[in-house]
């Protein structure tokens, strides 16, 4: 499946990434937040990777391959209950 880029949004709590694998309600998002360091002095970044099915998060991966992959096997089930 191709995924494409749909929307980004950068904001000083950090990046937004939304992936569209077309013709379905599922998305990817890729959400990198700033962390604080323990310290207090400066962030580190942090990324995880949301499934999205009709606008509601449904599950949660370290790594967008995984998510992807997940969000694919969702669209499979719901081309094939229609």
């Amino acid at each position: 499946m191709e995924w494409k880029v749909i929307g980004k949004n950068v904001n000083r709590e950090g990046t937004t990434i939304t992936y569209w694998g077309g013709g379905t309600t599922v998305l990817v998002q890729s959400r990198k937040r700033h962390i604080p360091h323990a310290s207090g002095e400066g962030t580190w970044d942090h990324t995880s990777y949301f499934v999205m099915k009709d606008g509601e998060d449904v599950a949660e991966r370290w790594r967008l391959s995984e998510a992807k992959a997940y969000a694919e096997q969702l669209i499979m089930e719901e081309r094939n209950d229609a």
